[in-house]
């Protein structure tokens, strides 16, 4: 009665080059892992944050946080590729999806900012919506789901559930976004947020839906096998305006 995996050996036929340590030089990911979810409920700096409001305090549908984090995990990702053999012959395919139009746009800007002077080494990074992702593929998928209150992560709050009506919630969506990746699937959101969201759920084998906190369980499994981490283990940011991310050992500081 469950889904089962179809592939004879998975983790040999999902092999990746990829191990990505945190700003101690801990690994937070190696090539035996396939999925890691880098928590957006707070800052660099610890700090609760929200997602990127306009001067009338509305949201924006855009997550600078993670857009910034997303284009540095691509420069690593890129140079360790090409430390694996890949080239402009031989490259990865990288996915880079968002749920908003808005999001792409400042993802295409963050990423075009730190792309080395040439392009990208060793990887063909493709940026598009999860509906156009629809039938499609990528070795690496990086999904961005930026929506955060900075709400449910206030001490002492009560946690307040969300309406399945959103797109973010649409079970249809969810399924698209974290089954592209072939190899590696690295997701960026405020657990704070996410794990609050009610998602309906068709039955399968007769008429009628159910209701289910979906992100909560994803999070919760991923928090006990240790896949799930703060954004602030990722990248230090070590003054205003100067963010380092964590290089591989045998790698220099960009």
């Amino acid at each position: 009665g469950t889904l089962s995996c179809g592939l004879s050996q998975p983790d040999r036929q999902r092999a990746h080059p990829f191990v990505l340590p945190d700003i101690s030089g801990n690994p937070m990911l190696t090539a035996e892992d396939h999925v890691l979810w880098i928590d957006t409920s707070r800052g660099l700096d610890g700090q609760i944050c929200s997602e990127d409001l306009d001067p009338q305090g509305r949201p924006r549908r855009t997550n600078l946080l993670e857009a910034r984090l997303i284009s540095h995990l691509v420069l690593q990702l890129d140079r360790q590729a090409a430390a694996a053999g890949h080239s402009p012959h031989r490259r990865m395919s990288v996915g880079v999806v968002s749920f908003y139009a808005a999001q792409l746009r400042m993802l295409r800007a963050e990423l075009d900012r730190v792309k080395p002077r040439g392009g990208w080494q060793a990887l063909e990074v493709d940026v598009n919506t999860v509906i156009r992702y629809q039938g499609r593929e990528k070795d690496v998928v990086l999904v961005s789901l930026v929506r955060n209150d900075g709400r449910n992560d206030e001490p002492g709050r009560v946690q307040r559930r969300r309406s399945s009506r959103a797109n973010v919630a649409r079970y249809e969506f969810i399924n698209v976004a974290f089954s592209r990746a072939q190899e590696l699937l690295i997701v960026f959101g405020a657990r704070s947020m996410y794990e609050s969201y009610e998602v309906t759920l068709p039955y399968m084998d007769r008429e009628g839906s159910s209701t289910r906190m979906v992100y909560k369980d994803i999070l919760n499994q991923l928090d006990r096998d240790a896949r799930l981490i703060p954004a602030s283990r990722l990248m230090r940011k070590d003054g205003p305006g100067q963010r380092q991310f964590a290089p591989r050992p045998g790698y220099g500081n960009r």
